[in-house]
């Protein structure tokens, strides 16, 4: 009867060991790995734990195969952080690497939608503004906003003599 095992010893080695050659031949043969921890990830791609689990939450890398203490990670997780990298030195922002990595097409994608505030200065007259400008940069819009809405209740007060229409 012939008894097959495989022992993991340190630095990715296996020795194989039967039951005919385990006396005379225990030798080292290399093996590929298949599966990291946070740590070993985080060393093989020189990026911290911290940021390996960012960008799980963002989306951008799936998560282990385990979760927990026990979790693993897989050749499949060191190549999306290879590509996350590239892509981050070609100068994309997070939010566009994670749109290239899941394949979304950005062609058909609409903008998120904004919030603008609108003040009618006349009949025929509305100037939108986005909302979330800061304080400062809002306060000097106003009062561009009012020397403009002086002018237009002057002109419509002098009556320019047109009709609405600019040829």
């Amino acid at each position: 009867m012939e008894v097959r095992l495989a022992v993991l010893v340190p630095q990715n080695y296996v020795t194989a060991l039967d039951s005919d050659t385990f006396f005379g031949y225990p030798g080292l043969v290399p093996v590929a790995k298949h599966s990291w921890t946070l740590a070993e990830v985080a060393e093989e791609s020189g990026l911290a734990p911290r940021t390996i689990r960012f960008y799980i939450a963002r989306g951008l890398l799936n998560g282990p195969s385990v979760a927990g203490r026990g979790a693993f990670y897989s050749a499949e997780h060191l190549e999306r952080l290879e590509n996350i990298r590239k892509l981050q030195s070609r100068g994309l922002m997070l939010a566009d690497i994670a749109r290239a990595v899941a394949g979304a097409k950005e062609v058909n994608e609409l903008p998120p939608p904004e919030a603008w505030q609108s003040y009618r200065l006349g009949g025929d007259v509305v100037v939108a503004v986005r909302a979330g400008a800061a304080p400062w940069r809002l306060k000097r819009i106003r009062e561009a906003i009012r020397r403009f809405a002086a002018e237009v209740r002057q002109a419509d007060e002098e009556g320019d003599g047109s009709d609405g229409n600019r040829d």
